[in-house]
């Protein structure tokens, strides 16, 4: 028997490649005799890099940018120097983790380190830049971005305004970046379909998460549809989905870059092969730290399953927790999913007890198979 077993990372507790890991060491106790390969995964939000890096032997650059509050940070990026293609993580300098809880207030913070991020790989010979979309602290609607690359936002007495939410109302106009951009190729990765404003919109789906009170979000989503209408958009037309992803940086991206946005999972499933994974395997084993509302638009376990339904081979899931009964996703083709955690307790403890109880979940699915 040949099992695939392709994981994201348990968020706060372990990353892709050890949750494939603690998985295949409790099949391996069940099923001494099957064939396990570890394929690990993202869904285009934290941890695409190292992803990517593993299946694709990219060159790692560090870079000293601006974190979510302007502060120096160290971050990274990879890049294929044979195709001059270069992969950015907007997380590595707008992620919600940079920040301690009482720091989180998308009204003050930017993703002004992102834009640093892509110009330094365009000064580094990049001529496609593929940005991934996620764990974002802000909700600039990516003029932090902008702002670093050369576009200036003013207000209507003329001064220049700092690139974050809380300004978004107060643009009066838009000056246009000196650099040309036009030669070169940009794409974003997104794993969730939120258009840019509205109920779920950015500020309203995704901001209280990011610290913001309920008039803050308010304020971030009026701030929002004043920037679509300054970019020429039609707000009460209908949105393009994602355009919402990682604070409206999706829009961002899109309107100052010309980038087209991707479903996360699909294109790095298309750049790692995963199809011929499929093709190799009789079970495919996957899992994500929660399957809750959004797992059936866009994340890990609903990709695999749409893209195993030619095949139709058995796909099972792990999980740290659920928030409902994961009907959508038996209807795109899960055949069963196993939280892993064994008793009540904290947060704390389920977080530190997640190796032990994948592997612990893995030797009772392998029981189970071998019966």
């Amino acid at each position: 028997m040949q099992i695939l077993i392709a994981c994201d990372s348990f968020k706060d507790a372990l990353p892709a490649f050890d949750v494939c890991r603690a998985i295949q060491r409790g099949i391996e106790m069940g099923l001494p005799k099957a064939k396990c390969r570890i394929f690990p995964m993202s869904d285009g939000g934290e941890g695409l890099i190292d992803i990517l890096t593993y299946h694709l032997g990219l060159e790692q650059v560090a870079v000293d940018v601006c974190d979510p509050l302007f502060r120096k940070t160290k971050a990274h990026y990879n890049i294929n120097r044979n195709n001059g293609i270069a992969f950015i993580e907007m997380a590595q300098a707008a992620g919600l983790e940079l920040l301690t809880p009482p720091e989180r207030n998308p009204m003050f913070t930017t993703t002004y380190g992102v834009g640093e991020l892509i110009l330094h790989a365009i000064d580094n010979g990049a001529k496609k830049i593929v940005v991934g979309l996620g764990g974002s602290a802000t909700n600039d609607g990516g003029i932090g971005m902008a702002d670093a690359l050369g576009f200036q936002f003013i207000d209507s007495k003329g001064n220049k305004l700092k690139p974050v939410g809380e300004n978004l109302q107060l643009i009066d106009r838009i000056i246009p970046s000196p650099r040309d951009f036009q030669e070169l190729s940009f794409e974003a990765m997104s794993d969730v379909y939120n258009p840019l404003i509205g109920p779920s919109g950015a500020a309203y789906t995704y901001g209280p998460q990011k610290g913001a009170s309920a008039s803050d979000v308010a304020r971030l989503d009026e701030g929002l549809r004043h920037l679509m209408k300054l970019a020429g958009k039609n707000p009460s037309k209908v949105q393009p989905p994602g355009y919402g992803a990682a604070g409206g940086l999706g829009f961002g991206v899109a309107h100052f870059l010309g980038a087209n946005l991707r479903s996360g999972i699909d294109m790095l499933m298309d750049m790692t092969g995963f199809d011929d994974q499929l093709d190799w395997a009789d079970i495919i084993l996957t899992g994500e730290g929660r399957i809750d509302n959004q797992t059936a638009s866009g994340k890990l376990i609903s990709g695999i399953a749409m893209r195993k339904r030619r095949n139709n081979k058995p796909l099972i899931a792990f999980c740290g927790a659920i928030d409902e009964f994961p009907e959508a996703l038996f209807n795109q083709g899960l055949t069963a999913f196993f939280p892993v955690n064994p008793k009540l307790c904290t947060l704390e403890e389920a977080l530190a007890d997640t190796r032990h109880n994948l592997t612990t979940t893995a030797f009772n699915v392998a029981s189970i198979i071998d019966v």
